[in-house]
């Protein structure tokens, strides 16, 4: 299983992957309290939400956990978390 996470400009969606398919996701939409602290904000629904979908969905290991932000130019770089 795999995890992925969306970060957007308004919303944060974080959905487990199965074979590339979504089989469980979670979203929220910021709210202008979210934004007054956004970085708390998106470090506690991360761990919130990972461990309630570990929790949820009784998994022990998690094979990898994909993060896409938005940026403002066209260049991409890939990164790989170890």
């Amino acid at each position: 299983m795999k995890i992925g996470i969306d970060l957007g400009g308004s919303h944060i969606g974080i959905g487990l992957v199965d074979q590339d398919k979504i089989i469980y996701k979670l979203e929220k939409n910021f709210v202008e309290k979210d934004k007054k602290d956004i970085e708390q904000t998106i470090r506690k629904y991360i761990h919130e939400s990972i461990g309630n979908i570990l929790e949820e969905k009784k998994l022990e290991n998690v094979e990898m956990i994909g993060v896409s932000i938005p940026r403002k130019n066209k260049q991409w770089n890939s990164y790989k978390f170890t």
